[in-house]
């Protein structure tokens, strides 16, 4: 199979980083807190800004690789639950693509520069994806008044397992752009990526990006998982295990999950229209790997393995997102986050409680506490706007 190698622009793919980040993070410049963050993030991503070298590779297949919802290249088939809606005989090209960011942590020093320099990775990537497929568009297809080129399908998306990876790799000889199928299980961390852009003669025959839209249920794409697969409360206790959470971490995550599932339901039940499985899912997968450093972006690495999207992001963010509690509608990681710092161990204490326990240690440590404090604030003004709506306090819905 030929393939043509790509160098991305990174002054294009900047601004779509950006915006990536600012969604994921929760950061907002118009605050004042916020911008001191800000301006910290961006000149991180300045340190790494040269290492960053973004080269992707695409090999185009006949559409009749495309068969019973699955494509398959080589010895290797690739499938998840989007193709089954896609109509082969409306298929007119695939395009299988690999995609290496280079290095995006130059510069790091503490932990919160680790999640900023993660964040700004996976940024890119999805800049990748969307420059790569406008690229595909102009200069592939022939009559774009005529021809359709889908969002990007593939490992770690729309159910494909994320190990699926080392077999695009290997088919596609990502050797050419520095890839082998070993590296396949670092790519998480390492930022590499690949997947499918369908063409299409006709429009309509593809899944819908955003959930609403879907042909499946109006909360949240139940029909297909769609890319916000969300593993079940039973899964959710067995990754726990398989992935030797210590019991003690497996009790706070528990509690963590009543206290935010209670405050979903009750603001649910008040108007709202909060994902209650993705609470759920979140809340008890937050600490997965809280034995190691910077455990929100390691159990993000978990939850992207076994293709949970969305609840990954959630994991990764927990330690240090920022909110503004001023925003239209609070969200899951709104909750989760509060929930968190609402339980010490394994029992609920309150927000004031829980976070004096967090600042006592800090100042004890010389540790300045001013960053905290702010949270804190943020936080106090979320738990009031919840209690507003549901009309009582949170440490009465906790009874």
């Amino acid at each position: 199979m030929d393939a043509k190698i790509i160098k991305l622009n990174y002054e294009e793919a900047e601004s779509i980083a950006k915006k990536y980040f600012l969604q994921v993070s929760g950061l907002s410049a118009d605050k004042v807190y916020h911008d001191e963050l800000l301006t910290e993030a961006l000149q991180l991503l300045e340190k790494c800004k040269p290492g960053i070298d973004m080269t992707a590779m695409i090999t185009t297949l006949d559409p009749g690789a495309f068969r019973n919802s699955i494509i398959i290249i080589g010895e290797s088939q690739f499938t998840c639950t989007a193709f089954q809606q896609i109509e082969p005989d409306k298929v007119t090209t695939i395009f299988a693509y690999l995609m290496t960011l280079g290095e995006c942590k130059a510069g790091v020093t503490n932990l919160a520069e680790e999640y900023y320099a993660d964040l700004w990775g996976d940024g890119f990537l999805e800049a990748g994806r969307q420059i790569l497929r406008e690229q595909i568009r102009r200069y592939e297809i022939k009559n774009t008044d005529e021809y359709y080129i889908s969002e990007s399908f593939g490992p770690g998306f729309y159910g494909m397992p994320l190990d699926k990876l080392a077999d695009l790799i290997r088919e596609l000889d990502g050797s050419k752009i520095g890839l082998t199928s070993e590296m396949a299980e670092v790519c998480a961390k390492e930022k590499c990526s690949g997947g499918f852009f369908f063409i299409t003669n006709g429009e309509g025959v593809f899944p819908a990006e955003e959930c609403k839209d879907c042909i499946g249920h109006e909360g949240g794409c139940l029909f297909c998982g769609g890319k916000n697969l969300i593993p079940s409360e039973e899964t959710c206790m067995e990754l726990l295990k398989t992935y030797g959470t210590p019991p003690h971490v497996v009790r706070h995550c528990i509690a963590v999950k009543e206290t935010a599932m209670r405050m979903a339901k009750a603001l649910n039940e008040n108007g709202e229209n909060l994902d209650l499985s993705l609470v759920q899912a979140a809340a008890l997968l937050h600490d997965i790997a809280r034995t190691e450093e910077n455990h929100g972006v390691k159990g993000a690495i978990i939850a992207e393995k076994h293709g949970y999207h969305q609840v990954a992001k959630m994991i990764k963010c927990h330690m240090f997102y920022a909110t503004n509690p001023y925003k239209n509608n609070i969200n899951e990681q709104d909750l989760l986050c509060l929930a968190d710092r609402m339980v010490k161990e394994n029992k609920y204490v309150g927000l004031d409680n829980r976070m004096q326990y967090v600042l006592d240690k800090l100042i004890a440590a010389g540790i300045d506490t001013e960053r905290v404090r702010h949270r804190m604030e943020e936080n106090r003004l979320i738990k009031e706007r919840i209690e507003k709506t549901i009309g009582k306090s949170i440490d009465e819905l906790m009874v």
